[in-house]
C-alpha cells in the first residue's frame, strides 16, 4: 500500500519528475537568456555595430520567446509544486487519522 505511494508510476513521482524537468528547462533558458545578454555588453563598438544591424530585431524576438518561455515554465513549476504539496497533504492527514 505505502509503496505504490511512491512507486514511478504513481502521481507524486510524476510530480516530482515534472519539478525535475521544469527546472532543468528553466536552466537551459536562463543560460541562453545570459549569453543573449552578455553577447549583447560587448565593448567591440564598430563589430557590435555591424552585427546589431542585420540581427537586432531578431535577438529581441528570441530573447522575448525565451523570456516568454522561462515565464511558461515558472507557471508549471509552481502548479507541480502546489499539487505535490495538497498530494503530501492528504498523506498527512491520512497518516494522522489512522494513527
Amino acid at each position: 500500500m505505502i509503496r505504490g505511494l511512491f512507486e514511478n508510476r504513481s502521481l507524486t513521482a510524476q510530480l516530482r519528475a515534472g519539478l525535475e524537468e521544469a527546472s532543468a528547462t528553466h536552466r537551459g533558458i536562463s543560460e541562453r537568456v545570459a549569453n543573449a545578454l552578455s553577447a549583447s555588453s560587448s565593448t567591440d563598438f564598430s563589430g557590435e555595430l555591424a552585427s546589431r544591424l542585420g540581427t537586432a530585431q531578431q535577438r529581441e524576438a528570441d530573447l522575448e520567446r525565451e523570456m516568454a518561455s522561462l515565464a511558461d515554465t515558472q507557471l508549471r513549476y509552481d502548479a507541480d509544486t502546489r499539487l505535490l504539496q495538497e498530494a503530501y497533504g492528504r498523506l498527512r492527514v491520512t497518516m494522522r487519522d489512522r494513527g
